[in-house]
């Protein structure tokens, strides 16, 4: 498999728990070590192959919310914590966060740690068509060239 590209500041890690109690602890204990600065539980009903069988079952979808640098450590104990033989645990790039919960996020995260530069260190992205830098340099022609005109026609050509 190709190696995932992660560039988002934010990630999600989600797992699935047999019962609420069993969610409620693990996220609980996850907070506590500050392996996750919010967990939402959800309740789910999950159908999957299981030993040559179809099975359903009720569930309760964990949604960890972390920073890039913690997703390590909460792989490890959501796998030594997990009831399950063979845990989904999946993790989940986030490009995109509002400025704001990211703070939240990173001082949740590491109380000592500065504030992460907003936008990943990239440029903010311009809407079209609004008003340029002064200092920005223009792009180059886009349009195509002008066709000759015929001087026998004046037609271009």
């Amino acid at each position: 498999m190709d190696r995932a590209v992660a560039i988002g500041p934010m990630r999600l890690v989600l797992t699935t728990f047999p019962d609420r109690g069993t969610a409620q602890r693990v996220g609980h204990t996850a907070l506590v070590r500050r392996l996750a600065a919010c967990v939402q539980l959800v309740e789910v009903e999950s159908s999957y192959h299981w030993k040559g069988r179809i099975e359903t079952s009720p569930e309760w979808l964990a949604i960890f919310k972390t920073a890039p640098k913690r997703v390590g450590a909460l792989f490890r104990f959501l796998a030594d914590a997990h009831p399950y033989d063979v845990p989904e645990i999946v993790e989940i790039d986030v490009p995109r966060v509002h400025a704001p919960y990211l703070r939240y996020l990173a001082t949740t995260l590491d109380l000592h740690a500065p504030p992460p530069p907003l936008g990943g260190g990239r440029a903010p992205l311009k809407r079209r068509g609004s008003q340029r830098d002064r200092e920005a340099p223009r792009p180059g022609r886009t349009r195509a060239p002008l066709h000759r005109r015929s001087k026998r026609t004046g037609r271009r050509s």
